[in-house]
């Protein structure tokens, strides 16, 4: 059995860069079971950012994201932008971040009391000056969260993180919270 993800609040929303992640370490959908919460994503991200990965071969050819069967298990849902309050704060947020599927993934997040799933650290530092109330999460805690409660052996965590480093094209920097565990973790 699972314990739940700590999460502050009743939803998580995931930017593009979060859903890359985690669809690039081959282990989306279980990753979202180990969530144990509501997991959403704005229509814009998935239809305009999330869009691709990178081939598994370092080929560099992208194959595309099909959350669909994640959508369809209720594993994932999918929001827009509502009301004039989260419209005015996706006008804001924009104008700051100077990127559209942050922006609007804030502004969800901000009006409905949601955490933000984020790596990018321009993000992550005005979601916590603007608003300090809301959790943010990175890829890294999730995937943790996922290989820390359904006993996913070495090899495969480490897969998973070479392929989110492969297909995803992310690495974090040596700063993150999580960094040493990423490094203990990926394979050598």
């Amino acid at each position: 059995m699972t314990a739940p993800l700590p999460l502050a609040h009743s939803c998580l929303i995931l930017d593009a860069c979060c859903v890359i992640n985690t669809y690039a370490s081959g282990r989306m959908e279980d990753i979202l079971i180990s969530i144990s919460r509501s997991v959403t994503v704005a229509t814009y991200v998935r239809e305009e950012e999330a869009q691709a990965i990178y081939a598994a071969n370092g080929s560099g050819a992208r194959e595309p994201i099909d959350l669909n069967p994640v959508i369809e298990r209720g594993l994932l849902r999918i929001v827009q932008i509502e009301t004039a309050a989260e419209d005015a704060n996706y006008l804001e947020f924009a104008v700051n971040l100077g990127d559209d599927g942050e922006a609007i993934t804030g502004a969800i997040a901000a009006e409905r009391n949601w955490a933000i799933g984020t790596d990018d650290g321009a993000a992550v530092k005005f979601f916590s000056r603007r608003c300090p109330k809301l959790q943010i999460v990175s890829s890294l805690e999730l995937i943790k969260h996922w290989a820390d409660n359904a006993s996913v052996s070495s090899s495969e965590l480490g897969l998973a993180l070479q392929l989110v480093r492969v297909r995803g094209r992310y690495q974090p920097k040596a700063r993150h919270p999580l960094f040493a565990w990423w490094q203990a973790n990926y394979p050598k």
